[in-house]
């Protein structure tokens, strides 16, 4: 706040410990998101895909439901690996869509206003400060991406009979294992790209950007090599590849040369290696901000 408004007050409120003072951050970055309403509303749209699994667990498995809509052929629904992988990347994506509104606000804007400083001169080091700010996105991508999921897995179990549980406990290890990969990718890709760029409008495009750009650039890679290593460029497509394998359902066709798909670990490389890609052009850019304590 500007010191010729005079309306600055000192904090008087309770001192949170040292250990958990990270989450100052986070508390603060989660209100001024949702003190959006737009954002709040967004929330909720996220959540549609979600509701209509709900609905057609229910419908798969009521009789009556499917007596009323008279629907002839019921051996076509089923609640699946196939299902589950296709509730998942829709939410997947409802994750990056939330990345690219939440991620460039967290660390863009203490940049531009020139507040790192500020708040790397208190008892907080680069490591808490990317925390408290990583915590921001963890939890509200957790929102939309395993625990709905589970959410639905939970249905399921309920109205199928537990024995369907014990059957498919593969498919909750499979969820969390693809929507924390999913989530380290997006937090520490959209941090470290608000870090590089401070306004907000350039880094919600580039970190879109680098989610849509790089698959057509692969796929122009696999027509002159006539490969499918051009792939690895299209992290959406590594995701799938890691839950259609854990969930034990197929992998759709994504154009020519399906027929060569990639390792497993190729796209567990991938996916952990911009991960530390990330960490690093963060940790890099943040250390230019640090002030040092004596």
């Amino acid at each position: 706040m500007a010191v010729y408004k005079r309306a600055y007050r000192s904090y008087t409120g309770p001192i949170t410990a040292e250990r958990w003072r990270f989450l100052v951050l986070t508390r603060y970055s989660l209100s001024q998101l949702f003190s959006s309403r737009a954002f709040s509303w967004f929330m909720m749209v996220t959540l549609l895909p979600v509701i209509l699994s709900a609905a057609y667990v229910y419908v798969t498995n009521s009789v009556t439901a499917q007596l009323v809509l008279r629907m002839g052929n019921q051996s076509l629904l089923s609640v699946d690996g196939t299902f589950f992988s296709k509730i998942l990347i829709a939410q997947a994506w409802m994750a990056l869509f939330l990345t690219c509104w939440a991620g460039p606000l967290l660390v863009a804007s203490d940049l531009s206003n020139s507040a790192l400083p500020l708040y790397l001169s208190r008892p907080l080091n680069r490591a808490e400060y990317v925390t408290g700010k990583a915590a921001v996105l963890v939890l509200i991508l957790s929102c939309v991406t395993w625990i709905p999921v589970l959410l639905i897995f939970a249905l399921q179990s309920s109205l199928a009979g537990g024995s369907w549980a014990w059957q498919h406990l593969s498919f909750v290890a499979a969820i969390l294992a693809g929507s924390f990969v999913w989530i380290a990718v997006l937090t520490l890709m959209s941090l470290a790209t608000s870090a590089w760029v401070k306004w907000r409008i350039v880094a919600t495009a580039v970190t879109f950007g680098l989610f849509v750009l790089p698959p057509g650039f692969g796929e122009a890679i696999n027509g002159v090599m006539r490969t499918s290593w051009g792939r690895v460029l299209n992290l959406p497509y590594l995701l799938e590849m890691i839950l259609t394998h854990m969930l034990g359902a197929p992998m759709q066709s994504h154009g020519p040369f399906s027929d060569q798909p990639l390792p497993q670990f190729a796209a567990w490389v991938v996916l952990v290696g911009v991960c530390f890609a990330s960490l690093a052009l963060l940790n890099k850019r943040l250390r230019a901000c640090e002030v040092v304590r004596g």
